[in-house]
């Protein structure tokens, strides 16, 4: 029971990271303090040393010997490379979305589009990528796919945590959402493996010329 309770917590800590990393709240580059994040959290270093060694594995966290546990800060090369991953694996989410599509989907679907919607009318910018971000989610959950969701959903928060600003306007993304949305709900699997990859690729343009630009370094914590 005890070692439940543990699971439990490590997991809720975990998540709560990996949303405050998603939203900004802590920054590419940015050490984990151990002591201030278990104040803040409420929780011993235990579960949050847990939660550290699984957000690692998702790339969100690097652990670095002698100096401990900093937000992971990509090159601008590896944020290419993570978009290469996206546009290769997102697409068969859309088309599995449109074969998989049911009632509950639909819904799901609406919801995260109108708070994106919402979100770009404010124009509150962690709030756009947030809703980017579920949007996105909600197409891989309703796919059914738990390895795609497992593998995206990581992927999706470390290149959006890294990235200085939007990779294109938020209201053009807000529009190719819609026709993704729509091709999704009329079980067109094809047209949605399209969409989905013309999507991605103008933000992974925008990656490569950040790439081609910047000087090749290693992160530095």
């Amino acid at each position: 029971m005890e070692a439940a309770r543990f699971e439990d917590l490590a997991e809720q800590v975990y998540r709560t990271l990996r949303d405050m990393i998603l939203v900004g709240t802590l920054a590419p580059g940015q050490k984990l303090r151990q002591e201030a994040l278990s104040e803040t959290l409420g929780v011993s270093r235990t579960p949050l040393l847990a939660a550290f060694s699984k957000l690692e594995k998702e790339m969100l966290v690097e652990l670095v010997p002698r100096r401990g546990a900093f937000v992971k800060r990509l090159s601008a090369e590896e944020l290419l490379q993570l978009y290469d991953v996206r546009l290769r694996l997102e697409p068969l989410g859309a088309s599995e979305a449109a074969d998989r599509i049911d009632s509950a989907g639909i819904g799901l679907l609406d919801t995260v589009l109108d708070a994106h919607r919402r979100a770009v009318a404010i124009g509150v910018p962690a709030d756009v990528r947030v809703a980017d971000y579920r949007f996105h989610m909600a197409i891989v959950a309703i796919a059914r796919n738990q390895v795609l969701e497992r593998i995206l959903s990581s992927f999706a928060i470390v290149s959006k945590s890294n990235q200085s600003g939007l990779m294109k306007p938020a209201e053009k993304s807000l529009s190719e959402h819609v026709l993704l949305r729509d091709a999704i709900v009329l079980g067109n699997a094809q047209l949605a493996e399209s969409l989905m990859y013309e999507h991605l690729l103008e933000a992974r343009n925008a990656a490569a010329r950040l790439a081609a630009t910047a000087p090749q370094t290693q992160a530095v914590y």
